[in-house]
């Protein structure tokens, strides 16, 4: 903390910074409530497709069924399916596709969600065996538990992210304050010595700026990646915050928070010029 400055003290300086944050917050909040809902209909899936028993070698296809209005029904293939295939589809349907927020964010068929969610080549499998043989239902156990384990991962990932936007939170809060302290003194009123000294504050203020964005940008207050359901790796800013007016919104408050400073420190040092000019004058 600059030693000229107490916190707590002077009107504020502006709060612009504060509008970032809140908005990652947010996003963040909405991301954690999905995978939450997704990581729990996965797991309700898995213990329904673990109890259901493959297709005997000699089972013959049971006609698809048509009545309208069910989950059951959404995207129900046009050819016979097996016992076995159905019962997976009414699971798949009935936990992870029915989750509050899945047509809003996904909007896909039932093939299209496996395919998605599990590969392209275990789909494929799915659909065209003529029976669920045991292998068959045991990969789509496997698939579909490292689905519900790479949302627990995710939501790791994310756990650290909301302690570095409170930690960036703080830091900046704490600039501010200093800041707000500094623009409350009447600088036409202060002598030069003391104009100086808080000069030397908003550089202080300033350093701690660029650390903060140091920081953020080495991936000390932020995870380098984060593993994306059904993706590769992925930035965390790219992942979460596409959707905000700033796709860095730590680095977004920072670059608020430090623009501030030097806007200050200008004012002042117009402030010193000024009172140099009239010391001239009236000597």
């Amino acid at each position: 903390m600059p030693q000229s400055v107490s916190r707590g003290h002077g009107t504020a300086a502006t709060t612009g910074f504060e509008e970032c944050i809140p908005d990652a917050r947010r996003a963040l909040r909405r991301e954690r409530r999905i995978l939450r809902a997704e990581a729990d209909a996965l797991g309700t899936f898995c213990r329904r497709l673990d109890a259901i028993d493959p297709d005997a070698a000699a089972a013959e296809s049971a006609p698809a069924r048509n009545a309208a209005g069910t989950l059951a029904d959404r995207g129900r293939a046009e050819r016979a399916e097996s016992p076995a295939s159905a019962a997976i589809r009414d699971a798949y349907v009935e936990t992870v596709m029915d989750t509050p927020h899945y047509d809003s964010e996904y909007g896909d068929g039932y093939w299209e969600s496996v395919a998605s969610e599990f590969g392209a080549e275990l789909a494929v499998a799915l659909r065209q065996a003529a029976r669920v043989t045991p292998l068959l239902r045991d990969q789509l156990l496997a698939a579909a538990r490292e689905s519900k384990r790479s949302r627990k991962h995710l939501l790791a990932d994310l756990a650290d992210e909301a302690d570095a936007l409170d930690d960036g939170e703080r830091a900046l809060s704490a600039v501010h304050e200093d800041l707000a302290a500094i623009r409350s003194r009447p600088f036409y009123g202060c002598p030069p010595r003391e104009l100086r000294r808080l000069l030397a504050d908003l550089d202080a203020l300033e350093a701690e700026c660029k650390d903060l964005a140091v920081r953020r940008q080495a991936g000390d207050l932020e995870p380098e990646t984060v593993r994306v359901p059904g993706g590769s790796a992925a930035p965390v800013n790219e992942y979460l915050y596409q959707s905000l007016s700033s796709s860095h919104p730590l680095l977004s408050a920072v670059g608020r928070v430090s623009d501030d400073v030097v806007t200050t420190a200008r004012r002042i040092r117009r402030v010193l010029s000024a009172n140099s000019e009239t010391a001239e004058y009236d000597g």
